[in-house]
């Protein structure tokens, strides 16, 4: 029987050293020393490294939602919040861009139960950051816009980081979350702070869970690209 927690420390271990080291370059071997353990003991939690790629995501992804819902439920305004939920989501990307990067590459290639997985995690990530943009539309803060798909804008918008940016490069990260900051909010702010064209586009009472027609929650159509068209000496 697994001693209560140590499944949770082999996924910190891996994640401590894909950030370190990158996937690729990481070993099983490397995993277990790190752990204090014999390679032959890391298999009878997983059989390869490639197992640990979901776990590892959901693992990370549960751990910043958990943020989420503390900066969606503390007091100030949804701009605040906003912000302070864009500046943490980047943060876990540049703190994980290998990972990130990779999932982006191979989520398609899952087995089917594993793509639902990734698919449950996103959306209960997500549906946190649409909370915050729905406060700001209803009090008059943001635009008249549906929360379910700037939600989505924002995130691609940061998800797509892993592709470009490169550590050390000529801005650093909060340099780089200062512009996503600025660019993003600009959009959202409502000057007029009227509220009724918001009524009006939400006669049908959206759920937040549901998407508007036409937007689909797949977890890898972002990354279907998977770098084609970016340049290889990412300047940023």
């Amino acid at each position: 029987m697994r001693r209560p927690g140590r499944y949770e420390e082999l996924l910190e271990t891996a994640l401590r050293l894909f950030r370190e080291k990158g996937y690729r370059a990481t070993s099983m071997q490397d995993i277990a020393a790190a752990m204090g353990l014999r390679k032959a003991s890391l298999y009878h939690y997983v059989k390869s490294k490639q197992d640990l790629l979901v776990p590892a995501y959901q693992y990370t992804i549960a751990n910043h939602a958990r943020r989420l819902e503390e900066i969606a439920s503390s007091a100030g305004s949804a701009r605040e919040k906003l912000e302070r939920a864009i500046a943490t989501h980047l943060q876990a990307i540049i703190d994980h861009a290998d990972m990130f990067a990779l999932y982006l590459r191979e989520v398609e290639s899952l087995p089917e139960h594993l793509r639902q997985a990734v698919r449950a995690a996103n959306r209960a990530y997500r549906v946190r950051f649409e909370a915050i943009v729905r406060q700001g539309v209803e009090t008059g803060e943001f635009k008249a816009l549906d929360p379910a798909v700037a939600a989505l804008l924002i995130l691609g918008a940061c998800n797509w980081l892993p592709q470009w940016y490169t550590p050390g490069g000529r801005m650093s990260p909060q340099e780089i979350t200062d512009l996503f900051l600025e660019l993003l909010l600009t959009g959202l702010l409502n000057e007029g702070g009227r509220m009724d064209a918001y009524r009006s586009l939400h006669q049908a009472d959206l759920g937040p869970r549901d998407l508007p027609a036409g937007v689909q929650d797949r977890p890898g159509a972002q990354g279907r690209g998977s770098g084609h068209g970016v340049a290889g000496d990412r300047p940023v």
